[in-house]
């Protein structure tokens, strides 16, 4: 959406009615085909989301994320570039580095960057909530 210059519901409404023609195309059909700015798409998610949590699968946890002060908004590791602090490429991502290809997670960046603004984020903490995945095995 920032690339296109585009809320992400135009970028949305956009490829929901591509996928829309592609589908008709190929004479694909589907009970519902929905979205995720419906209201019922809205009741599902919560839905399933306060089933778990009431059921002990999820729970709340701070982490350590990079935020830009400028943005003034946390960094996805997307927006993230920065030094590999493995093998020193000056052009890797928040999530993993091309240069060596190994993972990272963005604080562990040298010289982290914003990819919007190229402001260089601060640590600072930001609590999530983390789904028990083994717990559903």
């Amino acid at each position: 959406a920032l690339q296109e210059g585009k809320t992400p519901r135009e970028v949305c409404d956009k490829y929901h009615a591509i996928h829309k023609s592609i589908y008709q195309w190929f004479n694909i059909e589907f009970d519902i085909f929905g979205r995720t700015t419906t209201p019922q798409q809205t009741e599902i998610a919560q839905d399933i989301f306060l089933k778990l949590h009431k059921n002990g699968f999820t729970s709340s946890s701070s982490i350590d994320q990079l935020h830009c002060q400028n943005c003034d908004k946390f960094l996805a590791d997307r927006f993230v570039t920065g030094i590999c602090p493995f093998c020193s490429f000056d052009d890797a991502r928040g999530d993993q580095c091309d240069g060596c290809g190994r993972l990272i997670n963005a604080v562990e960046l040298k010289s982290p960057k914003c990819h919007i603004c190229k402001q260089e984020p601060k640590v600072r903490q930001s609590t999530h909530i983390f789904l028990h995945l083994d717990a559903l095995q």
